[in-house]
C-alpha cells in the first residue's frame, strides 16, 4: 500500500470514530445526495453499522387477544436534525393515522422520503402482550439516533413510542418505552372509535388537535374495561444490539 494510499485510509477511519463518539454537527449530519428512498442507501466507504432492535409488549396479557396488542412497529435510523415524534408538539398527519388506525405507510413512505433519514424499517406482524420481535435497521456514523413507534390497538389514538435515542458504538442498550398520547383523536373509549380486536371500529374518530403527551391509559369512560385494556408504566421494553 503506498503511504498517500495509507494516509486517505487513516484520514477516513479517523472521521468514523469522531462521528460516532457523540452528536456534535458534522458533515455527516447533513443530508447526502447520493441518498434516495432508504432501501437505495448504500455507504461506499463501508462505514454503516447494523443493530437488532428487540421490542417486548410489557402491557399485561389479561385476557387471550386483549389487553394492549401493538401495531408491527417503525423503526428509523437518523440524524440529531430531525425527528418521527417530539412531546409537546402535534402529530404530523402521518403519525396520527398510525396511532389512530394502525396505518403505517404514509409514515414510512414520509421517513423514506427525508434526506435526515438513513433507513426504515418495520415489524412483520403484531406485537401481542408479553410476546417480543427484533427488527434489523442499518446505521451510519452521524446518523445513529433511533425512533420507533408503534400504535397500542385497542385505544383511540395510543402509541408506544422512543424519540431519538442515541445507538451503543458497542454492546447492546435496554431502556423502557412509554404510551403517548397523538392528541388526534379524543379518548372516548368508546368501541364505535376503536380498530383493535376489542372494537374493530377503525378510521372513526373524534378529531381533536392537542400536543403529544404521555397516555394516561384506560379511564374506563367508555366501553373498556381498565382491568382488561389498561396498562401501568411502561409500555415496552427495548433492547439495541450492535451486530456489525
Amino acid at each position: 500500500m503506498s503511504i498517500y494510499r495509507f494516509m486517505i485510509v487513516a484520514a477516513v477511519a479517523a472521521l468514523a470514530w469522531s462521528c460516532q463518539q457523540g452528536d456534535t454537527i458534522n458533515s455527516a449530519d447533513a443530508p447526502d445526495a447520493r441518498f434516495g428512498r432508504s432501501a437505495d442507501r448504500v455507504d461506499t466507504h463501508g462505514l454503516y453499522m447494523l443493530y437488532d432492535i428487540t421490542i417486548e409488549n410489557m402491557t399485561p396479557a389479561t385476557a387471550p387477544g386483549a389487553s394492549q396488542p401493538m401495531s408491527p412497529a417503525v423503526v428509523a435510523s437518523h440524524n440529531l436534525h430531525t425527528a418521527v415524534f417530539k412531546t409537546g408538539r402535534l402529530a404530523s398527519d402521518e403519525l396520527a393515522q398510525l396511532a389512530e388506525d394502525a396505518v403505517s405507510a404514509p409514515l414510512v413512505e414520509s421517513l423514506n422520503d427525508n434526506p435526515l433519514v438513513y433507513d426504515v424499517q418495520q415489524g412483520d406482524g403484531v406485537i401481542f402482550p408479553g410476546a417480543s420481535t427484533t427488527i434489523r435497521i442499518k446505521a451510519r456514523p452521524g446518523f445513529q439516533k433511533l425512533s420507533i413507534v408503534s400504535m397500542l390497538v385497542n385505544t383511540n389514538d395510543a402509541f408506544m413510542g422512543v424519540d431519538g435515542l442515541l445507538m451503543p458504538l458497542k454492546g447492546s442498550k435496554t431502556v423502557y418505552a412509554y404510551a403517548y398520547d397523538a392528541g388526534s383523536e379524543k379518548n372516548t373509549e368508546s368501541m364505535d372509535h376503536i380498530p383493535g380486536p376489542c372494537c374493530g371500529s377503525p378510521h372513526v374518530r373524534v378529531p381533536t388537535s392537542e400536543p403529544i403527551h404521555l397516555h394516561g391509559g384506560i379511564q374506563g369512560v367508555g366501553d373498556l374495561d381498565p382491568a382488561i385494556y389498561g396498562w401501568d408504566g411502561p409500555a415496552a421494553r427495548i433492547t439495541v444490539t450492535r451486530v456489525q
